[in-house]
């Protein structure tokens, strides 16, 4: 974000956005047969972020082995990124009584056997869909060196569109704002990782980690 030439095609981004705003519709949709939100929503992200990973595995791939090819800051900022993120999130469950799209306890209770898939998807699968969706929408931005005015945008534009695809209907308007603030700083935090490390494989590293310790902090 912080280069001034897109690294992605405008046809690209469209089709990638497109992909990411399919996984509530889908998710919403398969919740009409089977009548359980975390399911719906597991099987959705797992299979749509799949397709969104693969079609965009040139993208992945430079990340990866940007990431693989600078070890100690990929190191650094997954573990920056830890510390970051888990205090966000204990801030938002505690202060601002804002819950991060995770599956409650008691599915995980009444359907064991999907407890892996659950994981997965809550976790690092999340992470990816975030990470790669936050760079496909801010991809055009002309933000050049700016390093805060690119953190800031992210965090703005793509918190605005995670809360709006991802936030359960009716919410009061204090409650919304409240996932907003969350998704905002959550961004925000992942922009600054991609921006210190140049890849976005840290933030998917470090929200997946503590999204995956969270729910198992839950179950067990």
């Amino acid at each position: 974000m912080s280069n001034t030439l897109s690294s992605l095609s405008m046809k690209r981004i469209i089709i990638s956005l497109i992909i990411f705003a399919l996984i509530p519709v889908c998710a919403h949709v398969l919740n009409l047969f089977i009548h359980e939100e975390d399911l719906s929503m597991m099987v959705s992200m797992n299979v749509l972020t799949s397709v969104l990973i693969i079609y965009d595995w040139n993208l992945v791939g430079i990340h990866y082995n940007r990431a693989k090819n600078n070890i100690p800051d990929t190191i650094l900022f997954f573990v920056i990124g830890l510390v970051l993120i888990r205090l966000w999130t204990w801030f938002g469950m505690s202060f601002l009584q804002v819950r991060p799209l995770l599956p409650a306890a008691e599915t995980a209770v009444k359907y064991p056997y999907a407890v892996p898939s659950l994981l997965i998807a809550f976790s690092y699968i999340q992470a990816a869909m975030v990470n790669i969706s936050f760079k496909c929408i801010t991809d055009h931005l002309d933000v050049r060196s700016r390093e805060i005015q690119a953190i800031l945008i992210s965090g703005i534009l793509f918190g605005l569109v995670y809360t709006i695809a991802f936030t359960s209907l009716p919410l009061s308007m204090n409650s919304l704002f409240r996932t907003y603030l969350y998704n905002l700083v959550l961004v925000a935090i992942l922009s600054y990782l991609y921006n210190q490390s140049n890849s976005f494989i840290p933030g998917i590293l470090s929200m997946g980690t503590i999204y995956l310790l969270l729910m198992l902090s839950e179950i067990l």
